[in-house]
């Protein structure tokens, strides 16, 4: 099923399975890029902490599971699959005909409560306001939701969301919960901030505007400029959290969990034993494919020497909007095609010919 966003099938979908959501504490993070960086360090730092977390984002990266983690560590599939079958027998059994998204967050809630975390981390899907984890509550004294954050917001799925950055905000600034601090990305363009404040205003919810971390950043393993942006966050959360779990988080815990944060497939250097180092990345929208070139004209100073670069994109994605950004006249670039994503069968790759007549435009 494609996406369909809205509350209604996966609020009966999780009574049916004990509320599961309703059982911890969480976080949750909107935005276009950086949400995955934002919860990374989060993680890592409550993982040092010895605070029992498990975290919730998405689309996978290599197996469909590997989206859930418990302090930090990939859910085992045989452990996943046996609650996937559980949701989707419910799901069926009750005719519900929740979406692919929504029987997965509900598998990721439902794993989260069996495995007694102390707070889950959850990344939105798609937007927010009726993103179906948005049916996560405000914290009622002992679980809900007890901080949100809002990453750098740019154009993304314009066709579900809005095509102004301001209508795209409205809607991703819908996480927001009465009394619920939220923590916003300040780099972000003034409509964007101004809609959130608007929203907070309307929902009674404290909004703390941050800028970048410059002093702690030095100890994070995470590529790229803007991680200052996402770390940030992180640390107005972890603040957030500190309150409720006082004796377990100190500077020194802080810094040792920023050290061990990883995000892999974002901006991550492998090396290859015969081909060399090879840069990975995800960017998958313009916002993100500025980031990258910025990055690589930062680190690699591709003057004086051309890039060899193995892309490829999703169809429905503006790949010159992508492309401009990164590809220039003396790089070579290498198109291919991406296999069929688990349970995903809205995504497809867009043919090497199309993307190779695009390129020949720029």
């Amino acid at each position: 099923m494609p996406i369909d966003l809205g509350l209604t099938r996966v609020t009966k979908l999780l009574a049916h399975l004990a509320n599961p959501h309703l059982s911890y504490k969480s976080i949750h993070i909107a935005g276009t890029n950086g949400k995955g960086s934002v919860l990374a360090y989060i993680s890592s730092i409550l993982t040092t902490a010895q605070i029992r977390n498990g975290k919730f984002t998405s689309p996978h990266l290599i197996e469909y599971h590997d989206c859930i983690t418990i302090n930090n560590q990939v859910y085992p599939k045989s452990k996943f699959e046996q609650v996937q079958q559980l949701v989707g027998m419910t799901n069926e059994q009750h005719k519900l005909n929740c979406t692919e998204f929504e029987l997965l967050t509900a598998t990721a809630f439902k794993i989260f409560e069996i495995e007694n975390v102390d707070i889950a981390l959850i990344e939105v899907g798609v937007g927010g306001l009726t993103d179906a984890t948005n049916v996560l509550e405000p914290y009622n004294g002992k679980t809900g939701v007890i901080a949100c954050g809002i990453t750098k917001i740019g154009l993304d799925h314009q066709g579900l969301l809005g095509g102004t950055l301001h209508e795209i905000a409205k809607v991703k600034s819908g996480i927001m919960k009465p009394g619920i601090k939220c923590f916003v990305d300040g780099s972000n363009e003034p409509s964007v901030l101004d809609e959130i404040r608007a929203t907070a205003k309307e929902v009674a919810n404290e909004v703390e505007i941050v800028q970048p971390e410059l002093e702690l950043i030095q100890y994070s393993p995470l590529h790229g400029q803007y991680q200052a942006n996402n770390l940030a966050i992180s640390l107005g959360i972890i603040k957030t959290v500190s309150h409720y779990y006082p004796q377990s988080i100190s500077q020194e815990i802080i810094i040792q969990g920023i050290k061990s944060t990883k995000w892999p497939g974002r901006l991550q250097s492998v090396v290859h034993p015969t081909i060399g180092e090879i840069l990975v990345d995800g960017a998958h929208n313009e916002s993100a494919a500025i980031e990258l070139g910025k990055y690589i004209n930062r680190e690699y100073d591709p003057s004086k020497k051309g890039i060899i670069y193995v892309i490829g994109i999703t169809k429905g994605k503006s790949a010159s909007d992508l492309l401009k950004h990164v590809v220039r006249s003396i790089d070579t670039v290498v198109f291919t095609t991406f296999t069929q994503p688990e349970n995903m069968p809205w995504v497809k790759s867009t043919p090497v010919e199309e993307l190779t007549e695009i390129t020949q435009k720029l």
